[in-house]
């Protein structure tokens, strides 16, 4: 044992303590050397802060030997304490809250002059120089309630430091700091352990415990129930350490206890991570499944415990769900990175057989929902290729534009000299060949400057109600039917006006193009106030879309159209444009619809 040739600083030996009726302390012994760490775990009620409120004098023994330094202690004072070189954190806060923290930290020790008056700067130079050690930045002329909970907590361990005491008492301190804040905690620990400081470190994080701890005690229903180095430790057998008395018999009885500990200590976390995980026994029964794993999977059937794993994978879901049964049965490591599962969603699936002293207990399975994921890459790859075309396109448009005016100009001069027929034909021809090249132009010039465009509150039914007047004419001399209804009056998007009625007017023209004299056009909003959203529908029964190239539409310079005007970038700069107010547009088809959808997000 790495102190056993010292002396203990500390002893507790049979230590009982009484609140009425209830026994908090049953006969506790515990030990404390100088330069040690020395964790105190045990479950909620344990008894832990009430042995350690014995050694700071917030409680008094009813039983039993306390010495210190070989000296004997019949109990000690809070101020007893503090003579004695005990200082102690409290789990709960141990302030005046209407005093600053120069004033908290040297309440009951005030640093004074020759003369007998406080001496005020000596005191916050202190506090400042323990503030900088802690590596925190405190007011020091605010009263601590105005303070948050964590710079309270600092203060309290600032009070304690500043008796550099000998033996310090942390209790549950990290239940109230960041991980930033506890790593500073951590290295001022293993600075005082190397000046001969012994700490008790009370905890519920074993990863702390196990990160700087000596030896651990566990107390469990006001009993100690062991005391280990924690080099003779691991994880799972501290666990059963802390948990296993809390068990019935029938309990302690079942083939898979081990199960048992590892569900005890990690369910909490199990439940609540957002990634789906189910635990196997090592019948391949369902152990443990969290929510997130029931709502991935889509399971109905409420008593899914017990069952076997078989009812999770079938070929109805999964097509690989028989390789999936046989990894799990043959007990074998393996990822499936990329799944077809039911309603077009893509799930990843890791297996994890898992043993303790070479002995298998079970498999892990963790599963996640890629769909978004997959679709996000996608997302970034079609972004890439617009703007690696966008920037082509500008530069082509660019170098054509110059020459295009030229020719044109020179079109012009020739049209205004003395020509015969066929040659004035001949050049109207070529003008009206050379026009269509600039709108073309123009239409890259158009693609590719998409990227900055003022942004402001639109109101998203007004923009609407706008194009469908500037197409009434195009829809009326087609006797179309446009259903365009929406009893909300305001939603509003961020965004461009002009450039999203572009949008909807590219979107309407095509529907109107594809409907025959008579069709029908339906304008349709959903708001989801839930999720900070607007979709808008352009349904219509027009000729369709081709399933082979509906997922083509969007590729700039792609067109299904005939016309000899269509320049195939029409969606592309639709799509362009939605997703630079952070949209989504799409397309759907079914027997009797065409649906262009466009989704916002609303403020």
């Amino acid at each position: 044992m790495k102190f056993k040739n010292n002396q203990p600083i500390l002893q507790l030996k049979d230590i009982h303590v009484f609140y009425d009726d209830i026994k908090a302390l049953k006969g506790v012994d515990f030990n404390l050397y100088p330069g040690e760490i020395h964790a105190l775990v045990g479950e909620h009620r344990a008894g832990k802060s009430t042995l350690v409120k014995i050694l700071s004098g917030a409680v008094k023994k009813n039983k039993g030997k306390i010495f210190l330094k070989e000296q004997k202690f019949e109990y000690f004072t809070p101020l007893s304490a503090i003579k004695n070189n005990i200082g102690m954190v409290y789990q709960n806060i141990n302030i005046v809250p209407s005093l600053n923290a120069v004033e908290n930290i040297f309440a009951g020790q005030m640093i004074r002059k020759w003369n007998g008056f406080l001496d005020h700067s000596a005191m916050l130079e202190k506090a400042i120089d323990l503030f900088e050690k802690l590596k925190v930045k405190i007011r020091t002329d605010l009263p601590l309630n105005m303070l948050s909970e964590a710079e309270q907590q600092m203060v309290e361990l600032a009070r304690v430091l500043s008796y550099d005491p000998e033996i310090i008492i942390l209790d549950e301190i990290s239940s109230k700091l960041n991980p930033q804040e506890m790593e500073n905690i951590y290295q001022i620990i293993f600075e005082l352990k190397t000046k001969g400081k012994s700490i008790i470190y009370i905890s519920h994080n074993m990863d702390e415990i196990f990160e700087f701890s000596d030896r651990v005690t566990v107390l469990k229903d006001g009993y100690r129930r062991g005391t280990e180095e924690i080099n003779n430790l691991d994880r799972l057998k501290l666990i059963k350490l802390t948990y296993s008395f809390i068990m019935s018999r029938e309990e302690l009885e079942q083939d898979n206890k081990e199960l048992y500990f590892f569900k005890k200590y990690n369910e909490n976390i199990i439940k609540n991570i957002p990634v789906g995980v189910i635990i196997l026994d090592r019948d391949n029964k369902i152990y443990l499944m969290n929510y997130a794993a029931i709502t991935i999977l889509d399971i109905k059937q409420k008593d899914i415990l017990n069952q076997d794993m078989k009812i999770l994978f079938n070929k109805n879901s999964i097509k690989e769900s028989d390789k999936i049964i046989e990894t799990i049965k043959f007990k074998k490591k393996i990822s499936f990175d990329e799944l077809n599962f039911k309603n077009d969603r893509i799930i990843k699936i890791n297996i994890f057989p898992f043993n303790e002293d070479y002995k298998f207990l079970g498999t892990i399975i963790l599963i996640e929902d890629i769909t978004k994921d997959r679709d996000f890459k996608n997302y970034l790859l079609r972004t890439e290729k617009i703007t690696s075309i966008a920037e082509l396109a500008a530069g082509v448009a660019h170098e054509i534009n110059n020459p295009l005016g030229i020719i044109l100009n020179y079109v012009t001069l020739l049209k205004k000299k003395k020509n015969d027929n066929d040659s004035t034909n001949k050049l109207q021809k070529v003008e009206t060949e050379l026009n269509r090249i600039a709108e073309i132009i123009g239409s890259l010039l158009s693609f590719s400057k998409l990227k900055n465009f003022p942004m402001r509150k639109i109101n998203i039914i007004k923009v609407l109600d706008e194009v469908v007047i500037l197409l009434s004419h195009k829809i009326k001399r087609k006797k179309i039917n446009l259903i365009w209804s929406n009893e909300i009056n305001e939603v509003n998007v961020l965004g461009d006006d002009n450039k999203l009625k572009q949008v909807f007017i590219n979107l309407l023209i095509n529907s109107i193009e594809a409907v025959l004299e008579g069709g029908i056009i339906e304008i349709k909003l959903n708001q989801n106030k839930k999720d900070e959203y607007v979709e808008i529908g352009i349904i219509d029964n027009g000729y369709g879309i081709p399933d082979d190239i509906i997922e083509k539409i969007f590729n700039p310079f792609f067109s299904s159209k005939v016309g000899k005007n269509n320049t195939g970038l029409g969606l592309s700069v639709c799509q362009h444009i939605i997703e630079s107010h952070q949209g989504i547009i799409s397309c759907e088809n079914n027997e009797k619809y065409t649906v262009f959808n466009v989704r916002l997000p609303t403020i």
